[in-house]
């Protein structure tokens, strides 16, 4: 047993995460002592495989670039992306603590790169990192704070209460054998979704079963099924979904899909178009990455797509890494040719269709119409369609897989976990990937990063207050 690391202690969080290391963090600046613990060797969970996109409003950064944006509007927009779903309280937690959770990042030595548009935004409001970065920033806080224990390679196995049902703190699996943690204040689950557990995918979301599994290794649910044991709510786990434009890294060889690292690449929202393996478009680019997801499932294979120009490729950033199609062709993962009869045959597409389809849209642009499907703008009425028609052209391979879950237990607004019949489970909190409530049905890019870190600090300072 690592005696360097307290049986007892303030606040145990469970998960090492974003969310769990902003619940650390604010616990400790409220004068809490916090163990940390991670089940992985290493921090960082979906955080790392993300985008690192966040969505906050009203920033001077937002102001730098032009773009007018205001709380109002990042409430409406998640609302409407959630399908008028998401709890009216959680997202007034969200839009009172966006502000000041931008900052909180900043001030633990977070960068952020130019505001970008992505999906379900009616504005530019993404403010990206590098989650490598990101995580480095808050880890070292964390390592550095004499405040915060921090234990990595220990999975928690079940949660403990005493007699009236208030959880007392966790049972650990380590190599040594079990360990018992005991937490004063209350535990804050922190342990993400479900992404990776096939058992709880096909449970929940059976239609994405043949979605890849992606998200952190160590998404297996365990803080889910620990707080459902004892009687935890669940919400929006009809709504679970997955990402559209993941990369198939080795296409045309379906059969090891997944098997590499696949990354995800997002041209449609600059201007690029989708299509399938017949050469057509399948759906209006503009909506959010989840429905097109959900559509792409549905196409010959499960794939899709993308296909772009020099001038839409001239719009590659590093940040958000979606936007990075500089580095996806780099990687190998993109496609180039000079003309759309050779791009179509550097994937086995049939020149004349696809070439018959970059046609008709380039048309339909000029004409200020979509004809087929209807779009209007590059994403949620934001920027004017443009054509594809600047050699040379750039064509990316992609399909859907689940990243992450966006559903999980219901809480308050003060992140207290309810259970089924909406009583209180006392000293049990949850944050980040886990909760749910407040995605519905969809989701606006940015706003699950964000959720993390506002909820997260949300989350330690009720318990610290309790």
């Amino acid at each position: 047993m690592d005696l360097t690391h307290p049986a007892e202690i303030d606040l145990l969080v469970i998960g090492g995460g974003l969310a769990g290391h902003a619940a650390a963090l604010e616990a400790a600046e409220l004068g809490a002592s916090v163990l940390l613990v991670e089940k992985m060797a290493d921090v960082g969970g979906s955080t790392i495989q993300s985008s690192g996109s966040f969505a906050f409003a009203g920033t001077q950064a937002q102001r730098d670039a032009g773009f007018k944006d205001s709380p109002e509007e990042i409430r409406n927009d998640i609302d409407a992306a959630s399908g008028g779903l998401a709890d009216p309280a959680l997202v007034s937690v969200y839009v009172e603590g966006q502000a000041d959770a931008y900052a909180w990042l900043k001030s633990k030595g977070v960068l952020f790169y130019p505001v970008t548009l992505s999906s379900n935004q009616t504005v530019p409001r993404t403010h990206a990192t590098q989650p490598i970065q990101l995580m480095e920033a808050l880890h070292a806080k964390v390592l550095d704070s004499e405040r915060v224990h921090f234990l990595a390679c220990a999975a928690a196995r079940r949660l403990t209460t005493d007699a009236k049902g208030t959880v007392t703190g966790a049972i650990f699996e380590l190599k040594e054998g079990d360990w018992q943690v005991r937490a004063r204040r209350g535990v804050v689950l922190t342990t993400g979704g479900f992404s990776q557990n096939t058992e709880l995918i096909e449970k929940f979301a059976p239609r994405m079963s043949t979605a890849l599994k992606l998200g952190g290794s160590g998404n297996t649910g365990d803080g889910l099924l620990m707080a459902w044991k004892l009687g935890a709510d669940l919400v929006d786990m009809a709504y679970v979904n997955g990402t559209f434009g993941i990369s198939i890294n080795n296409y045309p060889d379906l059969q090891t899909r997944g098997a590499d690292e696949a990354i995800l690449r997002l041209a449609i929202y600059r201007g690029g178009i989708a299509v399938n393996l017949e050469a057509q478009r399948f759906a209006d680019e503009s909506i959010s990455y989840k429905k097109l997801g959900e559509i792409c499932l549905d196409q010959l294979d499960g794939v899709g797509f993308q296909i772009w120009d020099a001038n839409i490729m001239a719009q590659s950033v590093p940040a958000p890494t979606a936007t990075d199609l500089e580095g996806a062709l780099a990687r190998g993962l993109v496609r180039r040719a000079d003309s759309i009869h050779e791009l179509a045959r550097t994937v086995g597409l049939t020149p004349e269709r696809l070439i018959s389809t970059v046609t008709r849209y380039n048309a339909d642009v000029d004409a200020g119409r979509d004809s087929v499907f209807g779009r209007t703008s590059l994403g949620r009425g934001w920027g004017a369609l443009v054509k594809i028609e600047t050699p040379p052209f750039y064509i990316y391979p992609c399909t859907t897989g689940v990243l992450a879950t966006y559903c999980g237990l219901r809480v308050t607004s003060r992140m207290e976990c309810v259970d089924v019949f909406g009583e209180i489970i006392p000293n049990l909190y949850a944050a980040g990937e886990i909760v749910g409530g407040f995605h519905g049905s969809g989701y606006m890019s940015g706003s699950s990063l964000s959720k993390s870190v506002i909820f997260g600090r949300v989350a330690a300072a009720a318990a610290v207050a309790s």
